[in-house]
């Protein structure tokens, strides 16, 4: 893979920014501005277990859930961000949601096993975010034209349950973001998922650790991919 270098990124001080955090495994918090309120969303919230830790309450306009079990299912510490701490909208199977600006495109793609598996493609603020949850295999051709062009990619890469590092990189390449964020990552003492720079070693392309990436559209690399390392906030 040809290594991609452009980690300035740039944004206006006018132009709607989009944050992203992670909270270990396959949990992020995406937040952003389309409107007049802030719209956020989080992704399979697990329980807090051994070294596994979970943030108490998050505020969110929107849950996604890639797969049904103890890692995504943690919904009590999610409340709604503004409809006074009722259940924030759930999606957790295919279809095409919308919470205040904030789109959702759920498309089936099962494990290897045959497990039920969601992955999503959010879009929000002209930006395009595809978000494999914990795919443990390759898409298809099916499945990849449905997810479309993305400009970030979060993609598992610890391996175990997940892809690894090698099948991760493989499968970055052929869906080609701008920007390429690693989850399912080592977060927790024996969490079971390998360091990321194993699938940075893969990728071959420079890297920035951040607790949490914030971008617009302008800034998006235009030429060369970049991999962001989350850390945990």
């Amino acid at each position: 893979m040809v290594p991609r270098s452009n980690l300035c990124y740039r944004t206006d001080e006018f132009e709607p920014i989009m944050n992203i955090t992670w909270n270990g495994a396959g949990s992020i918090v995406l937040t952003a501005k389309p409107g007049q309120t802030e719209v956020s969303l989080v992704t399979n919230p697990f329980f807090a277990e051994g070294s596994m830790k979970f943030p108490k309450q998050i505020e969110a306009s929107m849950i996604a859930r890639t797969h049904d079990d103890d890692s995504t299912g943690n919904m009590q510490a999610i409340i709604a961000e503004h409809d006074g701490g009722s259940t924030p909208f759930v999606v957790d199977h295919a279809g095409e949601y919308e919470v205040r600006g904030l789109f959702a495109t759920g498309i089936s793609a099962p494990k290897k096993d045959g497990t039920p598996h969601t992955i999503y493609r959010f879009d929000v603020e002209g930006m395009h975010v595809g978000f494999l949850g914990a795919i443990d295999r390759a898409l298809t051709a099916k499945e990849q034209e449905a997810l479309g062009a993305v400009d970030i990619l979060l993609i598992p890469a610890g391996g175990g349950s997940v892809l690894g590092a090698s099948a991760a990189a493989e499968l970055v390449t052929q869906i080609e973001p701008r920007v390429v964020i690693p989850i399912y990552v080592n977060a927790f003492e024996g969490d079971g998922y390998a360091e990321s720079a194993a699938f940075v070693r893969e990728i071959g392309a420079p890297s920035e650790t951040l607790t949490k990436y914030k971008m617009t559209r302008a800034g998006l690399p235009e030429e060369d991919m970049a991999v962001v390392v989350l850390a945990r906030g």
